[in-house]
Formats: structure tokens, sequence, C-alpha cells
């Protein structure tokens, strides 16, 4: 096997366990609380926490994939990361948890940055969508086994049992990405300069804010409606399954669209699925409130559009314009970037809910799906988007 479909496969599974860790506290937020005594609004800043790393810390960890390599700077973050898995699940404590959790994100925001440069960025241009969609599957595939295997596990082992069980992929994906993993000689790297070429990169910016309008739209399909007590009702037991079906059909979009989105145009294609997006959301709300069996459509339908948006956001990064060697520095400013939105989308959500309920948020993931399609087409495209030597 060709190193760059190895090492594709190895940037999946470290983006899987990593996610896993993340997404899993969300299904053991009941009997963390318990143990802690936390109320719901504190427990959702410690969600908040692993995001809020990413932003503040893509930036210097983009100069660090410079300076060192997105080989070392990866396997530090997957040492952080297992560490902190493992001293969160022996927490004694609410602050403990807390700290512990905030680590876990600061591990997230050293290795997340360093997966497009090698896995994508071993392709040629024409496969690079294709590339971003495999090693981003590993999100949802994440999900599902945070969420749906969690669910499953937790009336048998405790919490701290279920975390210290996903540390071990943790280790598997550490040793696998210390194996695999190759830095790709960059000559002699200035960090000053770079951040000034990076920082000065106006596709990169729009690109970047563009994937955020991104994470806010993500968010409320596969967060804040699947979570809505009308939908919890009606499904009962169900509702774990249609979390785990619109991350499913995450996956069929990030595999499969990329190539479909090569023989229309890969901006065509983005502009088109985002647009799509935004029509159905409102209808989306309408099933959740009328309790519709609607529902099992609309939301695997979503979830595959929004599995084509992913990779293409992450094909036009390397189409920005960026020097290879400072492509570290881009790809921690488009984390740093996109992961605002993560940030924001529950606090906007929460505010539009308590001005016009469900309605008035649909409308604002539907509004930043619309903001993300008007921004791309300013994407560069042609010539414009190719690497400068």
């Amino acid at each position: 096997m060709e190193y760059r479909w190895k090492v594709l496969i190895v940037a999946w599974f470290v983006n899987l366990s990593i996610w896993t860790g993340d997404i899993v506290l969300a299904v053991l937020g009941a009997p963390i609380s318990r143990d802690f005594g936390l109320d719901r609004t504190y427990f959702s800043f410690i969600l908040s926490l692993p995001i809020l790393m990413m932003v503040i810390l893509g930036v210097p960890v983009g100069v660090l994939i410079a300076k060192i390599g997105p080989k070392r700077t990866a396997l530090i973050g997957l040492l952080i990361t297992l560490l902190a898995q493992v001293l969160r699940s022996v927490s004694s404590s609410t602050l403990q948890f807390t700290l512990f959790t905030a680590l876990y994100g600061v591990g997230m925001a050293v290795v997340f940055p360093n997966l497009p440069k090698i896995a994508e960025l071993s392709f040629p241009k024409e496969q690079q969508g294709l590339a971003a969609g495999i090693y981003m599957s590993g999100l949802p595939s994440g999900a599902i086994m945070g969420l749906v295997a969690s669910s499953l596990l937790l009336p048998r082992i405790s919490w701290s049992a279920i975390l210290q069980l996903y540390a071990l992929f943790l280790v598997i994906g550490a040793i696998l990405w210390l194996l695999t993993a190759k830095d790709m000689p960059e000559g002699k790297v200035s960090m000053l300069e770079g951040l000034k070429k990076v920082s000065r990169n106006k596709f990169l910016w729009v690109v970047s804010v563009a994937n955020l309008t991104l994470l806010v739209t993500y968010f409320g399909a596969t967060k804040y409606f699947p979570s809505q007590e009308q939908l919890k009702e009606y499904l009962g037991s169900s509702a774990p399954f249609l979390i785990a079906l619109i991350s499913v059909a995450l996956i069929f979009g990030l595999l499969l669209l990329p190539t479909l989105s090569l023989r229309i145009g890969e901006k065509k294609a983005l502009i088109l699925y985002q647009i799509l997006v935004a029509l159905l959301l409102p209808v989306f709300a309408w099933a959740t409130i009328a309790r519709s069996e609607v529902i099992w459509l609309l939301s695997p339908l979503i979830g595959v559009l929004l599995g084509g948006i992913i990779p293409l956001y992450f094909s036009f990064l390397s189409k920005t314009g960026v020097e290879r060697k400072y492509f570290g520095i881009a790809s921690g400013i488009f984390v740093s970037v996109l992961n605002i939105g993560g940030f924001l989308a529950p606090i906007l959500s929460e505010i539009m809910d308590s001005m016009g309920g469900i309605y008035a948020v649909a409308l604002l993931f539907s509004l930043s799906s619309i903001a993300g399609a008007l921004l791309s087409y300013l994407f560069p495209t042609g010539k414009g988007g190719e690497e400068k030597s």
C-alpha cells in the first residue's frame, strides 16, 4: 500500500479516537453531573472547553507545526489527550474534571491542524477532496462510537471506566501515527515571515470564515435539533439512533460526494449543497415540532449534504496559495477561526430560542448556511488557487 493511503487511514483513526473522547461526554453528562453536583449550565461550559482551546491555540500550534513538523506536533498532541483522558477518568473534584477536560482540548488543538498537511497534501489536487472526506469521516465515526456505544455501555460500567476504555484508542492512535507518519522536508522556515505571508492571504480568511458558518449549521443539524425535548419525547429510546443515523449519513456524504463534486465543479457543488441545507433546515424544525416521521428522511438527507460540504472546505484550504512549508500556520488559522463557530453556535441558538423558539433558531442556521454559500463565491478557482512556490 502506498504511503499516502497508509497515513490517510491512520489520520482517520486518530480523528476517530480524539472525537470519540470528546463527544462521549454528551452521553456521560448525567452520571458525571450527579457525582460532582454540576448543574446543566456548568456542564455545558465544560463541554465547550475543548472548542475554546482550539480557538485560542490554533495559530500558535500552526507556528509549532512549521517549526518542528506535523509528525512530532501531532504526536505531542496525542500524548496530551491521552494524559488528559486518564486524569479526568480518575478526577475526584469538579475543578480537576474541568481542568483535565480543558487539557484534553489543548491536545485536540495540537493534533487537529496537522492532519490536513500530512493526510491531504500527500495527494494530487484532484484527490484532495476525497482524502479530506476520508480522514474527516473519523469525526462522525467517533460520534457513533462515543454516543451509541457509550449509551449501551453506561448501564453496565461506570463513566470513569468508559473514559479509560476510550483512552486505549488514543494509545493505538499514537503508536500508529509514530510508526506511519513522515514529515515532508521543507527547508529553512522563518516563523515571522511565515506569519506575515499567511496572515495576508485573503483567500485563507474567506475560506476560514466560511467554514465558521458551516460549524454553526453543523451544530444545528447534529446537536440542537436532535436534542429538542419534543423530538426526544416522540422518539423515546430511538433518540440516540437518530443521531447515529445523521452520523452515518455524514460518513456517506464525506466518502461519496467529493467525487460527484469534481464532476460538477467543487465551487458549484459547495454552493449548491449549502443552499439545499438552508432550505431543508426550516422543514427540519417543522418536523421536530410536529413529531413527524419525515424526520427520518430529513436527517440523513441533511447529513449527506453536510458530509459533502466538509471535505470541500478542506480541499479549498489547500488551494489558497499558501506555500507548503507554511501550510501548518494556515491550517492553524483555519482551525482556530472555524471553531469560533462551534463556540458561538450554542450561545446564539439559546438567544434565538428565547426570542422566537425553534423556528427562530432554524432561521439562524439557514442564514448561516446561506452566508457560507455567498462566501463560497469568493473562493479561489483555477490558477489563483494554486500553491505558490
